[in-house]
């Protein structure tokens, strides 16, 4: 899996401090109150204002299993690599359950690489791309773009990433994502990791 950061909205504190302070007519800002009035406003659960600070990252290396679960949040924005249009790039994400069994990720990897042997052989011969993909596996690597506003991906984190229970490929997914905001913007992320 291989996460880039393509883009983080600039100076997000000023941008979300300004937003803040128009329900109350407060001009005053610095970045030292800005940062403080950020942070009590998350400690208050006001997040609406974190809706004006965007952040897009391109995931690559991913299965369409996980997509699968990161579309459903449908207050990011997506882009997905189309199979109708693109090969896909042959690569087949093996669950750490299945990679722990020698004789199951041999018998994972023969089921992908036929499948995909398949799927070439079937557009070679005039089957559409687009028909052709219904072969692939869902463990199928595929990359996607998304973007979100800092409030949705700090529902997505809470939701996916930070609960015991969510599966195991997208919880790492979004603790990378975690980690990359943490970094850009620790006084709108900190509070998710436990440290503040």
């Amino acid at each position: 899996m291989q996460i880039t950061v393509v883009d983080i909205t600039e100076n997000p504190l000023a941008l979300i401090a300004k937003t803040a302070r128009v329900s109350h007519r407060s001009e005053e800002s610095n970045r030292s109150s800005d940062k403080e009035l950020v942070q009590k406003l998350i400690r208050w659960g006001h997040f609406s204002v974190l809706e004006v600070a965007t952040a897009t990252f391109l995931i690559e290396g991913i299965s369409r299993a996980c997509t699968h679960q990161l579309v459903r949040h449908r207050h990011l924005s997506f882009v997905q690599e189309s199979l109708r249009y693109v090969e896909p790039m042959g690569d087949h994400i093996i669950p750490p359950s299945v990679a722990a069994s020698p004789f199951y990720t041999a018998k994972m990897k023969e089921l992908a690489g036929n499948a995909l042997a398949l799927y070439r052989e079937m557009v070679a011969n005039g089957i559409p791309k687009e028909d052709a993909r219904f072969i692939l596996p869902i463990g199928t690597a595929t990359r996607i773009m998304v973007t979100g506003n800092f409030r949705a991906w700090r529902e997505v984190i809470e939701k996916r990433g930070l609960n015991p229970q969510a599966q195991w490929e997208i919880k790492e997914l979004l603790s990378e994502i975690l980690t990359c905001l943490v970094a850009a913007v620790p006084v709108v992320f900190q509070d998710l990791t436990g440290q503040n």
